[in-house]
């Protein structure tokens, strides 16, 4: 869930499906939002990002806005040296064939979430003792390529799904300001914080494991009356 302040604002749900050598990342934001005409008015906004199983390389992505009664679908096909970027409203719109940056690239889209924890498993493993660079590709209103760093920023321990979790904070900064992000040992992103503007996401956590029931005790075995044996 996605909160402002102490506010639940929006929920987002995800899903990482392998395919061959390949991994579909899908999210599905929903939210509500003032509209033109200043209603409140429902916000969706999907999105599929595809990369490659075994590095993360990012291979496709689209994400799909619909809100205030129109659609707007933008998305990234990345290529050797340069990557097509598009981007249309309510079918209309176009293509551009853009530079693309060296190196790995992380797709950075307003409101999805799941694209964090997609850059937190990435880093699994990783020591980030030094700020580490990574790559963004930013979709905000111009698609902008965003140098950000990563550092490990300390050793935390919670109760997650009732058990003890070690974890381990890391600092995502960009031009848009810090992000902290709580990570598991699998790379799973449980909880990220943009202090700047207070808002807090934070990942369902699993129901803790319910405990055995103990076995009823037994009764003891009534004792025979005394001079019964024999008779």
């Amino acid at each position: 869930m996605v909160l402002d302040g102490n506010q639940v604002v929006a929920s987002e749900e995800f899903e990482y499906v392998l395919q061959g050598d390949s991994v579909t990342v899908s999210a599905t934001l929903k939210r509500k939002a003032r509209g033109a005409d200043g209603a409140v008015a429902d916000l969706n906004k999907r999105m599929a990002l595809v990369v490659d199983a075994n590095d993360f390389g990012l291979r496709s992505y689209v994400s799909n806005l619909e809100f205030d009664g129109h659609t707007r679908v933008r998305g990234i096909i990345p290529g050797d040296t340069a990557m097509t970027v598009y981007d249309e409203t309510d079918g209309g719109g176009g293509a551009d064939r853009v530079l693309q940056p060296p190196g790995r690239l992380f797709v950075m889209d307003p409101g999805l979430f799941t694209l964090f924890d997609v850059v937190c498993k990435n880093l699994k493993g990783k020591p980030l003792t030094t700020k580490r660079p990574i790559q963004l590709i930013a979709l905000a209103e111009t698609v902008d390529a965003v140098e950000a760093t990563v550092v490990f920023a300390g050793a935390d321990t919670v109760v997650w799904g009732g058990k003890r979790t070690p974890m381990r904070k890391l600092q995502l900064s960009d031009p848009s300001g810090d992000f902290l992000a709580w990570v598991d040992g699998n790379g799973h992103l449980l909880r990220l914080e943009h202090a700047a503007s207070g808002l807090v996401v934070m990942r369902e956590e699993p129901a803790a494991p319910k405990k055995p029931r103990a076995a009823p005790a037994k009764k003891p075995a009534a004792k025979k009356p005394a001079g019964a044996a024999g008779r």
